[in-house]
């Protein structure tokens, strides 16, 4: 597996510019965002499965998996082309991003308006989410109104570890 994106204790800020999100930052061995070039990269050449692990504060644990994960490149605005079918008991909050672009709080590539800026985080936006890993890191694990690390069908709260690992 090829971990490519891991949150765990708020010590790296997610809101990024649209150059830090194309480069990747961060803490290998803590948290850290890989870089939607390198995605782009490792995903266009053959199918990838992408797997989420999601812990809460109560350290209860659920995951997704999607067989075919794609992201476009930079002239698509790292679009997430594909995930393939869902599996897993965190419910498919993902799938609701699918065929969306990439965006960050300085430059938008959606329809949903300034949804990377109002949540100060990268991400796929889509009226504006039902998944933000990159959300701003809630220590309690409660969150004002959508500001947390969030997937809405599991739990309506910040969560406290997630990890997105994609392999051949």
């Amino acid at each position: 597996w090829i971990v490519i994106q891991r949150r765990k204790d708020g010590s790296v800020n997610f809101n990024r510019t649209w150059a830090e999100y194309k480069e990747g930052f961060g803490d290998l061995r803590g948290e850290f965002f890989l870089g939607l070039e390198k995605l782009h990269l490792l995903t266009q050449s053959q199918p990838h499965e992408l797997f989420i692990t999601l812990t809460d504060f109560s350290n209860k644990t659920a995951y997704a998996r999607y067989n075919n994960f794609v992201i476009g490149n930079e002239g698509e605005f790292y679009e997430m082309k594909e995930l393939g079918t869902y599996s897993g008991n965190a419910g498919d909050s993902l799938g609701n991003h699918r065929n969306r672009k990439f965006s960050t709080p300085d430059r938008y590539n959606n329809t949903s308006g300034s949804c990377a800026k109002e949540f100060n985080s990268g991400w796929w936006f889509r009226s504006c989410y039902w998944v933000n890993l990159n959300g701003q890191y809630e220590k309690s694990g409660k969150a004002n109104y959508n500001t947390g690390v969030e997937w809405i069908t599991w739990k309506y709260q910040s969560l406290k570890f997630t990890q997105m690992m994609i392999k051949p």
